[in-house]
């Protein structure tokens, strides 16, 4: 979630889910094809909803970007997890490993928060800890304090009664999900712990979850920003589909980027692994930023473009 499937699985999304039979043979997978509206991805417009359509097999993943046309696979078939970003027009893909450096860069800036407010007045900095969702332990080390709240409703989503599950970190919510009791053939967490969504806390209140999220928002949290994505599951089906669905289609050409880039807002050259912050275009073009004002300053030049083209 070979282009040439591109049509079935559009033609198989516009049927209705239907109990049938599975297989998972070296040339077949039994997979979960799932549509959902999303909206609040950033630098798009909060209103705006587009339809996202995945492919879900035990241990790969394929999403298209129905606006965009971009396709990405996931694949944890491997030694470590490894994303393909295909283009539109399907000549090039970019490769990247490290997922994991999302939430890594969200601790080293959250550490890095906590040590600067080390020379504030007690309550001032308790004041900036508390805006900041950060707790200290009785040690003075940053820990992460999680709570889970499930209780049932009255609500259904697609004929299919639901339960609340909202998950907090710090008291801050991370995700309020209406959750059907499907059976789901294989655990969707670990999707969610190699694309570097969620922290480590977060991530093992999610495993423990059952069923599958048919509406809800979700907080992503990062070292640059926190905004919320909403999504809402308008199909679903369980079928086999080809294992090739998940490979790079032929005569697409990896594209190899340099290790360093020049920061989009004082035009100095940055090393992409050692940038203050990076950011994602429209596009699905990455940026890397020289300093963290620098990330500040594109923030607010994006708002107020996005804000005068309403």
């Amino acid at each position: 979630m070979n282009l040439l499937a591109l049509s079935l699985w559009m033609s198989i999304l516009s049927q209705d889910p239907v109990p049938q039979e599975t297989e998972t043979t070296p040339s077949r997978l039994e997979a979960m094809i799932i549509l959902q509206e999303i909206s609040g991805r950033p630098g798009r417009p909060d209103q705006q909803t587009e339809m996202q359509q995945m492919v879900l097999a035990s241990d790969r993943v394929l999403l298209e970007d129905r606006q965009r046309g971009l396709l990405t696979i996931l694949r944890l078939d491997g030694d470590q997890p490894l994303l393909r970003e295909i283009s539109a027009d399907r000549s090039v893909y970019r490769e990247s490993s490290d997922l994991g450096r999302i939430q890594k860069d969200r601790w080293i800036q959250e550490k890095q928060l906590e040590q600067r407010s080390r020379v504030l007045p007690t309550a001032e900095r308790e004041q900036l800890l508390k805006a900041s969702h950060l707790r200290l332990s009785k040690s003075g080390e940053l820990i992460r304090e999680i709570r889970v709240e499930q209780s049932e409703t009255t609500e259904q989503r697609l004929g299919l009664p639901v339960r609340s599950v909202r998950i907090y970190e710090n008291d801050r919510l991370i995700t309020d999900l209406l959750v059907a009791d499907l059976e789901v053939p294989f655990p969707l967490a670990k999707f969610h712990r190699a694309s570097g969504a969620f922290g480590a806390e977060v991530q093992g209140a999610l495993e423990k979850i059952e069923g599958l999220p048919l509406e809800g928002v979700i907080h992503v949290v990062t070292a640059t920003l926190s905004h919320p994505l909403t999504f809402k599951v308008t199909q679903w089906d369980r079928r086999s589909v080809p294992a090739s669905l998940f490979d790079v289609p032929a005569g697409c050409e990896k594209l190899e980027e340099s290790a360093f880039v020049h920061c989009p807002i004082c035009g100095q050259q940055v090393e992409r692994e050692a940038s203050a912050a990076r950011a994602r275009t429209r596009q699905g073009d990455w940026l890397f930023f020289d300093q963290r004002e620098c990330f500040q300053k594109w923030r607010v030049a994006r708002k107020q473009k996005t804000s005068g083209q309403r």
